[in-house]
Parts: structure tokens; sequence; C-alpha cells
């Protein structure tokens, strides 16, 4: 497995990684934001205006890309989010998806050891978070779509 810094050539494996988990995971609307920031991410723009830096990474697995996420800093620098984390619906449950979070973890750690992180996800993938030390602190019925509710978790340290 190999961890690297999302390019402009991953942009197509990355929306089919997102199109392979729709809808349990993510909303069919939701395709046209995570175009916007793999847009700004190709042009090497911040997505968010309010954030100070963002990054993305891709996972590929024998030179084929199974997965994609990555983090943003806020200029507030309250604490660091996780952003479109995803991998290809057909590996789910094979340790990708936790070591590409640590991964993940360990990249914002060395930018601010300190820092909190947060991050929002679905009901039906909370218990992936939960299991590697992230609590819910808040549920938003319907968020994302209907039947699609949203969980905010933080990190417990």
């Amino acid at each position: 497995m190999l961890i690297r810094p999302y390019t402009p050539a991953d942009r197509q494996p990355c929306i089919e990684i997102f199109k392979s988990n729709m809808p349990n995971f993510f909303a069919p609307h939701e395709l046209g934001d995570f175009e916007n920031w793999l847009t700004a991410k190709d042009n090497t723009q911040i997505a968010y205006k309010s954030n100070e830096s963002e990054y993305y990474y891709v996972v590929e697995l024998d030179k084929q890309i199974v997965g994609c996420g990555g983090f943003y800093i806020p200029k507030s620098n309250a604490e660091a989010r996780m952003a479109w984390g995803m991998v290809e619906n057909r590996f789910h449950k094979k340790g990708i998806g936790r070591a590409f979070l640590e991964y993940r973890i360990n990249q914002i750690r060395l930018i601010n050891p300190e820092i909190s992180i947060a991050l929002d996800t679905t009901q039906h993938s909370f218990p992936f978070f939960e299991k590697i030390g992230f609590k819910v602190t808040k549920i938003q019925k319907d968020t994302y779509a209907p039947g699609l509710d949203r969980y905010d978790m933080v990190q417990v340290t």
C-alpha cells in the first residue's frame, strides 16, 4: 500500500471511488461539492476560503487508486478536520481505511502535535471512527440527505 499526495491525474479514480460509496456513505448531490474540492486541488488552490491549509492524498494498492482523503486546518487553527475520506466500496473492511486514517492523523500531528482533530460522518461509518478513538459529539438527523444523518466526532486522546 502506497499513500501519496493527490495529483490532477487522480481526479477520475477519486470520483469513481466516491460513486462506489453512494448512497450509503455519500448523498448523490454531494458529488458536485467533492468535484469542487478536487478542482481546487487540481489548481493548487484552497477549496474552502476559511482554511489556512488543505491536504489531500490517495491510496494505491498494486498501482490502483483505492482510496482518497485529506484534511484541512481552518485559519482559526482551532482544530484540524478530516475531509472527503473514502475507500472504494469493494475494499472496505480490509484495513485500508484504518491505515489511511492513521496516516492522516500522523500528518496532522507533524504539523501541530497539540491541535484537536474533528470530522463529520454518517450513521453508517461512525462506528469505524469510534474504534480508532473518535467520540460522537453531536448527531443531526437527515443532514446530508433524507435518511443520511450527520455525526460530528472528535478524537479522544
